[in-house]
């Protein structure tokens, strides 16, 4: 994740996407104050996006790697997903 100036890697085990960006956002909720300006309200208003259906896009040319961005009310969080196999 990109925001602010920061960037913030978590890793999550999910069998799709979608519970991918959930699973992602209750770390954000327990990381969030290691993470500058990431407030509650923020929080919240990525949670409903996704809940709302945002969807990440597959980027071309590559194998299981997607990306998706998300607004908060004054800025953007970049976040790229990338599938891997457990061992």
């Amino acid at each position: 994740m990109e925001f602010m100036g920061g960037t913030y890697c978590s890793q999550v085990k999910a069998k799709d996407l979608k519970t991918a960006l959930n699973s992602w956002t209750q770390i954000l909720t327990r990381d969030r104050l290691k993470i500058k300006h990431l407030t509650l309200n923020k929080l919240k208003r990525l949670e409903k996006e996704i809940q709302d259906g945002e969807r990440p896009t597959k980027l071309k040319g590559l194998k299981n790697i997607w990306f998706t961005s998300f607004l908060t009310k004054e800025n953007i969080i970049h976040v790229n997903i990338i599938k891997t196999a457990s061992r």
